[in-house]
């Protein structure tokens, strides 16, 4: 029952403030990118004397849009074994994927790049003191045909709730924004447990001079662990993951450089056995320094180094019982950020990373790491989005150390008016563990339709599909999913 309490809470918080009153309609620093009003895309380029004030206006906010990504989000991967999630909106993943320009950099997409939304019902946001509050909810109906995620999923129907609240300051010179995102997926009439999802971000910016910064982050997470995953014996749980950082960026003649803490941990609740959650739980302390050509030009190298910390709470006290998993190690990385004429841009880099652990029985964790991230807009009404991503994962199955997931996907939002606009999407990831024979795939593709009968509602339907499949025999499935409901924002 405690799962419906955080849903149903923000969904009131979110209600109630659409009456507070609505936000002044000059355009603001640090807008929230995709939730700021965005300019007519529709309108024709031959604008007459009568309407250059308005178009004026128009560019200001989208300029905003194509800027500021201070609400702190992190690309999410389509497909992603052995989590369950709601797919990420695009505008939210375009903020994210355009966060990841250099340090020295910036960013220099075209101010009027497309950002998956309708613009019939941009929304206006609310103002509170100093800040701007963009509510948003979404209630759905929908149908699958394996609604627990496993090889003895049944079809039926599904209903889900997910609120959206994102705060940005309106300051004169440092910012700080908010993002939350959450999801709550019922299955009525039916056994299977009750699938939560949300994600909470918000970053600190502090202009300390012209040519220095501090950024101070937080994060939380939860998604469900993918019942057919090896990882998750004794039933599906629960994946808390909480994280901090403290980045100081400094850009020295032609040269930006970074020096960024962080801290990530890693909790699990339900399954059947609280014992084999604890020896999960474990944070990973990180030091990085990365070094960033600050030219201007279309091209710009980096350099990444990073040092490695990880501590599992529950601590190993009989070798004989268990393993000593703790570990420390490295990460090196170098690659370019690039921009072409602000129609595309993007980066590519290539590194190793290596963990050892305390517990000599076991084998490094390590392997080759290649990351990248791609913002296309061909036209004025497309947007393409890709990303490729490498992390390693600790593991307790006994003769491992842990894993290596590669992932990488392909999105794509067209505008057809201000009021209809599209989005196909499809990933693909694979999860290699060291040591054993064990690899688990997933293949997913979405597409989706949003059609806005007013200012502030929309009829939303998507279509999702995933594939899951192991080396571990029995343990491969598949699912489709539909759902359709009315977006509600301000």
């Amino acid at each position: 029952m405690n799962r419906f309490v955080a849903p149903i809470l923000f969904a009131v918080i979110l209600a109630a403030s659409v009456q507070t009153g609505r936000a002044q309609d000059a355009s603001l620093r640090g807008s929230l990118g995709g939730a700021a009003p965005q300019g007519n895309v529709f309108a024709q380029d031959d604008v007459g004397a009568e309407g250059e004030e308005g178009a004026d206006e128009e560019d200001t906010a989208t300029s905003g849009l194509a800027r500021d990504t201070d609400a702190g989000e992190d690309a999410e991967p389509l497909a992603e074994a052995g989590r369950i999630r709601a797919v990420q909106p695009f505008s939210e993943r375009l903020r994210a994927v355009e966060k990841r320009s250099p340090t020295g950099g910036g960013g220099s997409l075209v101010n009027d790049i497309y950002d998956g939304e309708t613009v019939r019902d941009a929304p206006r946001g609310i103002r509170v003191g100093s800040f701007l509050l963009y509510p948003e909810l979404f209630t759905g109906l929908g149908w699958s045909d394996n609604r627990s995620g496993d090889t003895s999923g049944t079809s039926g129907l599904l209903y889900r709730i997910a609120p959206t609240l994102r705060a940005q300051s309106d300051w004169s010179r440092h910012s700080l924004g908010v993002n939350f995102r959450g999801s709550f997926t019922g299955y009525p009439d039916s056994t299977v447990e009750a699938d939560p999802s949300a994600t909470l971000d918000a970053l600190l910016r502090l202009d300390v001079s012209d040519r220095t910064e501090v950024d101070v982050s937080a994060r939380y997470g939860l998604s469900l662990e993918d019942s057919g995953s090896a990882e998750a014996t004794g039933g599906g749980r629960d994946i808390h993951e909480l994280g901090g950082g403290l980045a100081l960026r400094r850009s020295v003649g032609i040269v930006g450089a970074q020096l960024r803490g962080e801290v990530d941990s890693t909790v699990y609740t339900g399954g059947n056995t609280a014992a084999a959650n604890r020896q999960r739980d474990n944070a990973l302390f990180s030091a990085t320094l990365r070094l960033d050509s600050n030219t201007g030009a279309g091209l710009q190298p980096f350099v990444e180094g990073s040092l490695l910390t990880r501590r599992y709470f529950e601590r190993c006290t009989d070798p004989a019982l268990c393993a000593d998993r703790d570990s420390k190690g490295y990460a090196l990385r170098a690659g370019i950020a690039f921009d072409a004429g602000g129609k595309i841009s993007g980066d590519i880099s290539a590194g190793w990373r290596s963990e050892t652990l305390d517990d000599s029985r076991l084998a490094r964790l390590e392997g080759l790491t290649v990351d990248g991230s791609l913002i296309w807009s061909p036209s004025r009404l497309t947007t393409v989005t890709a990303t490729l991503a490498t992390n390693l994962a600790p593991s307790t199955i006994s003769g491992t150390p842990g894993s290596l997931l590669y992932s990488g996907d392909l999105r794509l939002a067209h505008g057809f008016s201000d009021a209809v606009s599209g989005e196909v999407g499809v990933g693909l990831s694979r999860r290699d563990y060291a040591g054993i024979y064990l690899v688990e795939d997933e293949a997913s593709a979405t597409a989706a339709l949003t059609w806005a009968l007013t200012s502030n509602v929309a009829v939303q339907g998507r279509y999702t599909f995933r594939r899951f499949s192991s080396t571990t025999p029995g343990s491969g499935y598949s699912e489709n999913a539909i759902e359709g409901g009315l977006r509600f924002r301000h």
